[in-house]
């Protein structure tokens, strides 16, 4: 038992504490990774996205220039 003065904590209250926090703890653990991988993964996508629209232009333009001659 740890004696803070008028305050005492047994060790099994300090277990049951630790047993009621750990779920929400590891749940706003899971919530941050997830909009971190979410919010990476829509960066890496918005760059290919670019890439591919790019290269779609490039397409388009040498159609267009066979087309004309």
């Amino acid at each position: 038992m740890l004696d803070f003065g008028a305050v005492s904590l047994e060790w099994g209250t300090m277990i049951v504490q630790l047993f009621v926090l750990l779920p929400a703890l590891l749940f706003y653990a899971f919530v941050v990774y997830f909009l971190w991988s979410a919010l990476s993964f829509m960066k890496k996508k918005l760059q290919l996205d670019r890439e591919r629209n790019q290269k779609l232009a490039e397409i388009v333009e040498t159609c267009k220039g066979r087309q004309e001659s």
